[in-house]
């Protein structure tokens, strides 16, 4: 038995299931496939993840769990020149870079310290309700089966929204984005920055990690990285090596040899598609993070978006459970307004960028998403 079981639990539900725990919600089950990878596109955390910690009664110095801080962008956006905008001129604190991996765990280790159960990896094979209660069907990866009766059922499982796709919800892409990424040497220059660089093609983004390499990632539509063959090492490297910035802050490394054989670096890539879904919740069920909106990594929003929603999720949550279904439609406005912002804000980012008119890329972007 459960009050509340949470598909997902990266850091839309982990937070979500830590709220529901300080709001005296007492069984809480988090349900992770555990399929890590070894670095993401979200390693930059904005100033107000801080202060959403901190009212989850958690720590805010992330510098002493090993983060970096971020302080700001330097952007070629629109213009060859570089332009730095620093969070303390906006009347902000610094952000954090963060060695992604290490935080989802110490995030979920978090929750289940205080009081929250883990199933990882297990996945939910089906699920159906009867008389306000939830029968799912859980399965892990040995095989083994078991089922689960929960009254509450939280979507956190990212931008596929698994949970709430299977009980009736669509979800709706608006691109193609993905983010091609790999590891470099980063110079003393690019510490405490995030840097961001267009390209005919689409754009590069370059940070510091707290272990002193950088994250590289090169973001296009799928259909532009596979017509450019970007995806191969070579052109990969090339397109990176023409870069103004990104090329002298991180420096492409050079192939390894090894028993005579080039050793070409790993290039990771990640869906970056900006998504979101036509329902925020339902009778027993809502959705969270990339589950409910996936924002496009330009806006560096990713773990500020999630932490936010699974702070607004929680009275919708607990309404819910008290028979109370306002919370809920509250918290599908607030969805409906974060959306139309995101995508006007996004319009207009990318509407600023116009060296490129003839790209596939960027004409559609200034011709607005596609699906709205």
């Amino acid at each position: 038995m459960a009050d509340v079981l949470i598909v997902g639990a990266g850091p839309a539900g982990s937070a979500t299931a830590l709220g529901l725990l300080a709001a005296g919600v007492e069984q809480v089950l988090l349900v992770d496939r555990g399929s890590a990878r070894p670095f993401a596109i979200g390693e930059s955390a904005t100033p107000d993840v801080a202060q959403m910690l901190g009212r989850l009664g958690l720590e805010t110095d992330l510098g002493r769990l090993g983060h970096r801080p971020y302080h700001g962008n330097l952007s070629l956006w629109g213009d060859a020149k570089p332009q730095a905008d620093y969070f303390l001129q906006r009347g902000h604190g610094h952000g954090w870079h963060l060695q992604r991996a290490e935080f989802d765990a110490w995030l979920l280790q978090q929750a289940v310290d205080r009081g929250a159960r883990l199933m990882c990896p297990t996945s939910v094979k089906w699920c159906t309700r009867s008389e306000g209660v939830w029968q799912a069907n859980l399965a892990s990866t040995d095989g083994k089966q078991k089922r689960v009766q929960a009254r509450m059922l939280v979507d956190a499982g990212g931008r596929r929204a698994p949970l709430a796709t299977r009980l009736g919800a669509q979800r709706r892409r608006l691109d193609g984005l993905v983010g091609l990424a790999t590891r470099a040497t980063a110079t003393p220059a690019l510490a405490g920055m995030s840097l961001v660089e267009p390209f005919e093609h689409g754009w590069w983004y370059a940070a510091c990690l707290p272990d002193g390499q950088a994250v590289v990632t090169l973001m296009s539509d799928i259909d532009v990285v596979r017509s450019q063959c970007l995806q191969d090492w070579h052109n990969y490297l090339s397109a990176w090596r023409t870069t103004a910035k990104v090329a002298e802050l991180a420096p492409p490394c050079p192939p390894q040899e090894q028993d005579g054989q080039t050793l070409q670096p790993n290039i990771q890539t990640f869906a970056a598609h900006s998504s979101y879904l036509d329902r925020a919740a339902g009778q027993g069920w809502i959705a969270v993070g990339d589950a409910l909106l996936a924002f496009d990594p330009l806006t560096s929003s990713g773990i500020s978006g999630a932490l936010s929603d699974a702070e607004a999720a929680v009275p919708a949550i607990v309404g819910q459970l008290a028979g109370d279904s306002i919370a809920s439609r509250h918290y599908a406005e607030r969805a409906n307004r974060t959306f139309i912002r995101y995508i006007e804000g996004l319009h207009r980012q990318y509407g600023a960028e116009q060296r490129w008119p003839n790209s596939v890329f960027w004409s559609r972007r200034h011709a607005g998403p596609v699906g709205v």
